[in-house]
């Protein structure tokens, strides 16, 4: 049998990492589905999985918009990458719409995305995740194109300065 180690350039995905196992609590479990690999490239069913996942492990997230997905790079190469979908809650005159949760998923080195984790955010949460867009973490960083990368967890991302290696917090 052979294996064949495909490798792209341009800062893709490193193919040396197995492809994610998800750790399912039970009731995600229960309802099954989320052991499997989804299509990185289909925002729409990666914000349907995110609501359902979350609605089942948070109920308090039943009912939020989820976001487009937001790519976050592994700083590290034992890392896997990794999509967040942030979930908006719908706001109202007193209080604007915010992040609510945030749902990850790594990524395998064909692209496909795994279901990993749900984070249920306090109100006081930003407006958009990250809270620093690239435009000010740019200036702040004198890059004219910050990576957007996690150490530890996806949800708390850094903006990188590819050239020199600074970074500051994607929190604010």
């Amino acid at each position: 049998m052979a294996v064949v180690n495909i490798t792209g350039s341009g800062g893709a995905q490193r193919c040396s990492l197995p492809a994610p196992v998800p750790s399912l609590s039970p009731q995600l479990r229960a309802i099954g589905g989320f052991d499997q690999p989804y299509d990185a490239g289909d925002p729409a069913a990666l914000a349907s999985v995110a609501l359902q996942a979350a609605s089942a492990v948070s109920p308090g997230l039943l009912g939020d918009t989820p976001a487009r997905p937001v790519a976050v790079a592994s700083a590290s190469p034992a890392r896997p990458d990794a999509l967040v979908v942030p979930l908006l809650s719908a706001g109202s005159a007193d209080q604007p719409a915010h992040v609510a949760g945030l749902v990850s998923f790594l990524r395998d080195c064909a692209g496909r995305a795994y279901y990993s984790a749900v984070q249920d955010i306090a109100p006081a949460a930003p407006g958009a995740f990250p809270a620093v867009t690239q435009d000010v973490a740019a200036a702040r960083l004198q890059s004219g194109a910050p990576e957007l990368v996690y150490t530890d967890s996806p949800f708390a991302p850094l903006w990188r300065n590819p050239t020199t290696g600074e970074t500051i917090s994607a929190d604010g």
